[in-house]
């Protein structure tokens, strides 16, 4: 018999996550922790269906014990450095950044 109660963890995706463009199924998680879905839009994608993650969604899992629910919100909410990320997610929709091609000039070819 179990003591150990399962906990949901949702994780929203920043535009920096490690996770932008990856499968929800290719995420490496803590031993006793699946993925159920992402929520975007208002509806649910479930796991199977292996949508790619996208800035704004929100990660749907679960950690079969309580006691591994830190270490999954953890996982889940791996960044990379903020510059890093313009290869692998779209930028926030501001006018100043009309591609990634125009940050990337901006960012490298300063006068």
């Amino acid at each position: 018999m179990s003591f150990a109660e399962p906990k949901l963890i949702q994780v929203a995706i920043q535009f920096n996550s490690s996770y932008c463009g990856m499968v929800l199924n290719a995420i490496a998680l803590p031993s006793s922790c699946h993925c159920l879905g992402l929520a975007r839009e208002g509806r649910v994608i479930l796991a199977s269906e292996n949508q790619a993650i996208f800035w704004g969604d929100c990660i749907l899992a679960v950690a079969l014990n309580s006691a591994i629910a830190p270490e999954l919100y953890f996982t889940l909410k791996k960044t990379h450095p903020v510059l890093w990320t313009s290869f692998r997610s779209p930028l926030p929709s501001d006018e100043k950044y009309l591609s990634n091609e125009d940050f990337l000039v901006q960012l490298c070819c300063k006068d």
